[in-house]
């Protein structure tokens, strides 16, 4: 499943450069993630019962974001293991060219709990090739 979720560039979003925050694009980026998340149904019914952490975060910025800038931030499942998962995102300039790109591992908690769960069938069936919900 890809989501797009639409940002721009705001002057909270730039530095003393004039250009998107390395800080503000990791923010942006956890929101098109929180958003991909909610599409797969993860927090329905469930938000204040599951969170997500980031475990491992890795990105490569190629181009300068500007202030006014609508950016797309591309999201989409790309692998899991028994627990985590990882997130892929680029943010498209509006001429096409990629300007951030990179991934994210997450993991889910159950937060009255405080543990690590599974990753969620709803999750789950959009990351791994062939996954049947309830196999495992």
């Amino acid at each position: 499943m890809l989501t797009e979720t639409i940002i721009e560039v705001t002057e909270a979003h730039t530095d003393s450069l004039g250009h998107l925050n390395h800080v503000a694009a990791v923010r942006l980026l956890e929101l098109a993630r929180y958003e991909w998340y909610a599409a797969c149904g993860l927090f329905n019914g469930e938000l204040g019962r599951l969170g997500t952490v980031v475990v491992n975060i890795n990105y490569d910025y190629r181009r300068e974001c500007f202030l006014a800038e609508r950016l797309r931030v591309m999201s989409r499942g790309l692998s899991m293991g028994t627990k985590s998962m990882v997130i892929a995102h680029e943010i498209v300039k509006p001429d096409g060219e990629i300007a951030i790109e990179g991934r994210a591992t997450s993991v889910v908690m159950d937060l009255s709990a405080r543990r690590i769960i599974a990753v969620p069938d709803c999750v789950a069936q959009h990351l791994a090739p062939g996954y049947k919900p309830g196999a495992d």
